[in-house]
């Protein structure tokens, strides 16, 4: 059955042959980190272990999806770049470190500011994507300034969980650290949503300035 799939997808144009190769690298990948989440494999690892793992993930990632999305991106530049913004929704998974910090799962000096920023970049995603990938020429500052800003929340979040990781940063409060990132559904953030949503803000940089140059 795979190769017939796989030979179905060779009779497409070579445009949407890697867009849905992309899409099913990015669905085998969800499956693969929900599958270890839900069995609480993730649950062995230490937070900062935990997101060395997203790194390595992130650095597979970004150079798998380069690959694919190299034939995509020389004729349709413009959609390329929209869909990696767009890909920013992702980041409305955040929304439930505020449920945790109420509830006393995550400490609320990680998981506050990571759902404001999570939700402040995901909301602003469809407007940047309308607005600052524009069809030819040169792509706006303001382009390149969203997905920097992006890349640093995820900075910050990432140090946040690294500092409220054990009581022995002196940075938790009631004993309440951010190790319930190793657990589901939070595991999922570490070892998919947050790498892949790094990935597309890097795509996205590294495509905006090629645009910019062939301009």
């Amino acid at each position: 059955m795979t190769d017939a799939i796989l030979n179905g997808i060779e009779l497409w144009p070579a445009g949407h042959r890697a867009v849905i190769r992309g899409r099913l690298f990015i669905l085998s990948w969800f499956l693969c980190a929900l599958g270890l989440s839900a069995s609480g494999w993730f649950e062995r690892f230490s937070v900062p272990a935990l997101f060395g793992i997203g790194a390595l993930v992130t650095l597979a990632g970004f150079a798998i999806l380069y690959k694919l999305e190299a034939r995509f991106r020389r004729t349709e530049r413009t959609r390329t770049l929209r869909r990696l913004t767009y890909g920013q929704v992702y980041r409305f998974f955040g929304l439930l470190a505020f449920v945790k910090a109420y509830q006393h799962v995550l400490p609320a000096l990680f998981a506050v500011p990571t759902g404001l920023m999570d939700a402040a970049i995901a909301g602003t995603s469809f407007y940047v994507a309308n607005n600052y990938a524009p069809a030819h020429g040169r792509v706006s500052a303001g382009f390149f300034v969203w997905n920097y800003v992006g890349v640093a929340t995820l900075a910050v979040s990432n140090v946040l969980a690294f500092m409220t990781s054990s009581a022995a940063f002196g940075a938790t409060h009631g004993g309440v650290t951010s190790q319930a990132l190793a657990a589901f559904p939070m595991s999922l953030v570490p070892t998919f949503i947050g790498p892949l949503v790094l990935v597309f803000h890097l795509l996205a940089i590294c495509d905006g300035h090629r645009q910019t140059s062939l301009a």
